[in-house]
């Protein structure tokens, strides 16, 4: 396998660092790590000039402007792919790599796919005191078991995060890349979700990554305030398209149903409140296209 590693960063530096040198010295390692720096404003450029000297299987790109993970695992694909990858792993630039988090996925993925074309691969996250990281997990389906063994540790999942999934370059021409227009936020679960509509997909257990987050919390709407308010503006919108478009209006109904209570139960401020169902909203009626890897031009970001 020809495998490229991508990695978005904004202005973690630091963590950065730790995410990419925790790739190497391992079982297996990638063949490149494209960084994508999204127009960071701190010592960034200074920590990839290091990086890139010490390993030369690193490459980077940076933006003209922030464009959100989104966009920059948009770009750092179609870099990548016109290197020729065959696979690609997604991560975040604060999550770090175990000693078997590579080897276990492509383990996995060779495996599975004697029995059947596979989809994606996901590892299972900690975080950094190895317990399960609460904003990671993926969404597992009803019969999520079927594959499970002592020897199979793979359970069937239908979304994950970005903070690791792993998938080939066949997959990502027939699907096409994540929609860059959300910015941050549900743009790895809608990837993945349409994914998983066509072909089965897992998360691999004894692929472990780490997730370096500031708390070990989920991501919940009670939670909304002045200061995460752009955040959840973000996971608002996009989601409310997808439940709209890609799902039925009754699960759109169901969902806003949801998300209100949750803010009532968080004690989320009346202002806060009005400008979520506002984002809510404007999902409706907003547009999404999923563009294609081969048309994707990368001159419009750089």
């Amino acid at each position: 396998m020809n495998i490229a590693a991508i990695i978005v960063t904004y202005n973690r530096s630091d963590k950065l660092y730790n995410s990419v040198d925790s790739l190497f010295k391992k079982t297996i390692e990638p063949k490149y790590v494209v960084i994508v720096d999204n127009n960071s404003t701190d010592n960034t450029q200074d920590v990839i000039k290091c990086l890139e000297n010490k390993y030369p299987q690193v490459k980077s790109i940076k933006t003209k402007r922030n464009i959100g993970g989104a966009g920059g695992f948009c770009v750092g694909l179609k870099y990548a792919y016109e290197l020729g990858s065959s696979h690609f792993w997604i991560m975040d630039d604060d999550s770090y790599a175990t000693d078997n988090s590579l080897s276990k996925l492509i383990k996995g993925y060779n495996e599975l796919s004697e029995l059947h074309k596979v989809g994606f691969l996901c590892s299972r996250v900690n975080w950094i005191d190895n317990n399960i990281c609460e904003m990671n997990q993926p969404e597992p389906v009803w019969n999520w078991m079927r594959c499970f063994s002592a020897d199979m540790q793979a359970i069937q999942v239908q979304s994950c995060s970005f903070v690791s999934c792993f998938f080939s370059r066949e997959v990502l021409e027939e699907h096409g890349l994540p929609l860059d227009e959300f910015f941050i936020w549900f743009d790895d679960a809608e990837f993945t979700k349409r994914i998983a509509r066509h072909y089965p997909c897992f998360c691999i257990l004894d692929s472990i990554v780490i997730h370096d987050t500031p708390v070990n919390k989920g991501v919940y709407f009670a939670l909304v305030n002045d200061n995460n308010l752009w955040k959840f503006s973000y996971g608002a919108k996009n989601e409310s398209w997808y439940k709209f478009k890609k799902e039925s209006p009754l699960h759109w109904l169901i969902y806003i149903i949801e998300k209100n209570y949750q803010m009532h139960q968080g004690s989320v401020s009346i202002k806060n409140r009005f400008k979520i169902n506002i984002k809510f909203i404007e999902g409706v009626f907003s547009r999404r296209r999923i563009k294609s890897v081969k048309d994707f031009d990368l001159s419009n970001y750089l």
